[in-house]
Parts: structure tokens; C-alpha cells; sequence
């Protein structure tokens, strides 16, 4: 890659980064960058819910091979290179070829769906700061890539992730506990088509942007992570997702007693499930979240020092690093803001 193309990356990523865009431009954003300044056959870029690291909506570049099936092989099959291993791993970035030792037809994702599309390599990155990550990239050649572009890549994560997570930060600030519309719930067949949806699913489908009939349908990709994982784990899952309308989504996943059927329900998050996804945003650490959580539940100074093991003077130094990062000045200000998602970060 030359020289300039890599500072030109370099300085797009920190523009970005400070630039706190609604969380679906950045997404376009950060699409169009790589776009630009990396040659490519077809690419994805994908949101991350941070509490459970499953995908939670994407950009497609030239339909990708793997765009429909993404969800089944990072969730149901062992291969190389899965995001959520990337994300826990000490590098967020790996090319496929390099995974499995120069023999990419290891890889079951590759022997099924890149190379019957001519597919050479795979290059895939997490952007992930602070311990959370907050979105995903997969591009496709046809072509090797050079080793310059995959340290750029990563190098570039945890500035992408900031970007990702301020973006976050400011759209659930404005969250409200909102029951106008009732819960929709899909059932989902073995064959991952939609077998039936309830009348509010119709419009919960809408606001993901799916505005066809359901039956039959393959579910949107904001709704296949969760299904798959739900589907694999045999547990509940669930992701939280920005519709179109600009309102969060929150969509829970359940098997069912037939095998491979998964119900989903689609629902206005509550403050509740909102406030550990914006504590996230706002950079809490692990410790600083299950603080910031004794806060919202009512207990008090020795309370909380007591249930984490730590003393007073400690909750209160936590406290004032809680209250810079999250912008506020008095417990009353926290809890309004993680609560309620008053404000902006």
C-alpha cells in the first residue's frame, strides 16, 4: 500500500473518530473509507452489540458470498478467524490464508463459500477498545492481501472502535422507555426462513428495514446473529440494534421444543437493558459497570463497598472516575443518565 494512501486512511479514521456521527452515517462512513483506500472483490461492515458480541446490522459491498450464511458459520461452525474469537484474542485482526497455515481449504468457510466464488483470501478485523467491541469488518479478494494493509487494519480497530462507541454514547442518550408498540414475536424454521410473524412483528420487521411478506422470508440480516446463536447455544440470546426510524431495537432469541425452530421477540428496549449498553458506551470499565449497576439498584456507599469487596474511600475514587466519563456530577445526575438515557455523551 503506498505511503499516502496509508496516511490518507490513517487521518480519515481519527477525522471519524472525533466526529460523532449517528450511529448509521458513521457505519456508511467507515464502508465508504475502506471502500476507498482498499482494493476489493466484496466487504462488510458490521455494528457490534459490545454485551454480547453479536452482530447487530452491517453494510454490504458487492454482496459478499458468505452475506446470508455470515450467521451460521460464526456461530454453528468451527472455523478460522470467528469475530467473536478476534474480539477476545490478542490481535482483532487476521487474514484467513495466514490462519490456516497457507491452506485456506481447512477453512469449511472457505471450501463452501469463498472459493466456489473465487475468492482468494479473506481479511477480517474487530474494533474493539477498552475491552468491548463495537463493530466488525470482513473484506474479500480475489487477489492476496500485503502484509502492510492487515497492520493498517489493525491498527486502525481501536480508533474505529472509539468512533463506533461515541456514536452509540449519543444515540442512547436519547432512549426512553417506550411501550407505545407491543412486543412482536417471529417464529423461525429449521431452514432459518420465518414461518410466521405476529401483527406488531410486521412493523418491528419494518423499522429493520424488511417491508415484504414475512412467510418465507429469510430474516434480516440485524435478526440472523441472534437466531443462529440462540438456535446453537440451545439459550436465550439477544442483541440490541438501531432501526431506521433512529429508535433501538431489542430483540430476544429462544429455541423452541422442536429442533431447530427459534421464536424471536422484537421490543422497545427497556431503560434497564439500555443502561449496561450505555455504561459500555461510555468507556465504564468491567468494575466501574457493576458499580455504576449497585448505583442505579439504590445502595449506598457501604453497601456497594461491602457487595464488591473494596472500601468506601474506593467506591467514592470509582465514583468520581464514573462521573467524568459519563459527564455528570452527583449520583442523582448518574442514575438519570444511565436510567433514563437523558442527555448525550
Amino acid at each position: 500500500m503506498k505511503l499516502a494512501t496509508q496516511r490518507g486512511l490513517r487521518d480519515s479514521a481519527d477525522r471519524l473518530g472525533g466526529a460523532r456521527l449517528p450511529l448509521p452515517v458513521l457505519l456508511d462512513e467507515v464502508t465508504a473509507l475502506f471502500a476507498r483506500s482498499l482494493p476489493y472483490d466484496c466487504g462488510s461492515v458490521h455494528t457490534v452489540d459490545p454485551l454480547t458480541v453479536t452482530m447487530s446490522s452491517c453494510r454490504l459491498l458487492d454482496e459478499p458470498p458468505d452475506g446470508e450464511q455470515i450467521a451460521v458459520y460464526e456461530y454453528q461452525r468451527q472455523d478460522v478467524n470467528r469475530l467473536s474469537e478476534l474480539a477476545s484474542g490478542p490481535r482483532g485482526c487476521g487474514l484467513l490464508s495466514a490462519a490456516t497455515g497457507q491452506r485456506p481449504e481447512r477453512s469449511p468457510r472457505y471450501r463452501e463459500l469463498l472459493a466456489p466464488a473465487g475468492i482468494a483470501d479473506e481479511l477480517r478485523a474487530v474494533f474493539t477498545v477498552d475491552g468491548a467491541c463495537w463493530g466488525a469488518f470482513a473484506w474479500y479478494r480475489t487477489a492476496p492481501f500485503a502484509e502492510d494493509e492487515v497492520e493498517l487494519v489493525h491498527e486502525l480497530g481501536p480508533v474505529l472502535a472509539r468512533a463506533f462507541r461515541a456514536a452509540a454514547a449519543a444515540t442512547l442518550g436519547t432512549v426512553a422507555d417506550d411501550r407505545r408498540r407491543p412486543p412482536g414475536v417471529l417464529l423461525v424454521d429449521g431452514g432459518r426462513r420465518i414461518r410466521w410473524a405476529t401483527a406488531p412483528a410486521r412493523s418491528w420487521l419494518s423499522e429493520l428495514g424488511f417491508d415484504g411478506e414475512p412467510a418465507g422470508a429469510a430474516l434480516p440480516h440485524e435478526l440472523r446473529s441472534v437466531a443462529e446463536r440462540a438456535r446453537v447455544d440451545g439459550v436465550a440470546a439477544e442483541v440490541r440494534t438501531l432501526g431506521r426510524s433512529g429508535r433501538w431495537v431489542a430483540a430476544h432469541a429462544s429455541p423452541t421444543d422442536e429442533a431447530g425452530q427459534v421464536a424471536v421477540v422484537l421490543e422497545h428496549p427497556t431503560a434497564d437493558s439500555i443502561a449496561p449498553l450505555l455504561a459500555a458506551a461510555y468507556g465504564l470499565t468491567e468494575r466501574e459497570r457493576a458499580l455504576a449497576g449497585l448505583v442505579l439498584r439504590g445502595f449506598s456507599t457501604d453497601r456497594i463497598a461491602a457487595r464488591l469487596v473494596i472500601s468506601p474511600h474506593t467506591v467514592q475514587d470509582h465514583l468520581k472516575s464514573i462521573f467524568g466519563k459519563v459527564g455528570v456530577r452527583s449520583r442523582r445526575e448518574l442514575v438519570g443518565r444511565l436510567s433514563l438515557g437523558s442527555g448525550t455523551a
